[in-house]
């Protein structure tokens, strides 16, 4: 999901950044069924720079490549 960030400061972007870019609001949008993301994988994967480990994200990855 590609987002236009205009108008915010660098710090704003940096924290878009650091998000997974599969991150939906309740939803995991690199799943095929948009699973529902739990508080514990959302603190622990999804809002951080950490999401490179998470299954969904890699088996998105591979899909694309």
């Amino acid at each position: 999901m590609n987002m236009v960030l205009t108008g915010l400061s660098k710090s704003e972007i940096d924290f878009y950044e650091m998000e997974c870019p599969y991150n939906g609001i309740d939803t995991c949008m690199a799943s095929f069924s948009l699973m529902l993301i739990d508080n514990k994988q959302r603190e622990t994967c999804c809002g951080t720079d950490n999401y490179d480990n998470c299954p969904m994200f890699l088996s998105k990855v591979l899909r694309r490549g």
